[in-house]
């Protein structure tokens, strides 16, 4: 009984197409990642619209602390300038957190009067938001 055997040149071309496939799929992958990098920016909301929200939104405001007791924070609402520029409003905002809350780049001892952060959560019947994630900006960013 002979065995029988597939000439190697003519897997090749079908090895090659599936190669190049690969290689144009994996480009196509990275290229969408970079391109969401790229375009990802800190979003918060103006002065105007955090008032406009309502109970039960999602809120994404960037605020400078002035109070930081136990599991609360309080101070002014910034508006973004640019990448790294915010300015000061007069809006007054609290959050809640807890030991739920995620905490980026920094840790809870970061959470303290002067500190520049991102609050994103739920926002609550009086007005205040309850925070899913803290990013600390302290450092990152300038306020004017």
């Amino acid at each position: 009984m002979a065995a029988t055997t597939v000439p190697t040149k003519a897997i090749r071309p079908g090895l090659i197409l599936l190669l190049a496939l690969l290689a144009v799929l994996s480009l196509a992958f990275v290229w969408r990642g970079v391109g969401r990098m790229l375009t990802m920016r800190t979003q918060a909301a103006s002065s105007a619209e955090f008032e406009a929200l309502r109970s039960e939104a999602d809120a994404k405001v960037v605020i400078e602390i002035t109070e930081a007791p136990q599991g609360r924070v309080r101070g002014k609402l910034l508006e973004r300038q640019d990448e790294t520029h915010y300015t000061r409003t007069g809006k007054e905002v609290e959050a809640t957190w807890d030991k739920k809350t995620a905490i980026v780049m920094g840790k809870a001892e970061d959470i303290k009067p002067g500190a520049v952060v991102h609050v994103t959560g739920k926002l609550a019947a009086d007005h205040g938001v309850e925070a899913r994630q803290i990013v600390i900006l302290t450092g990152y960013v300038q306020v004017k």
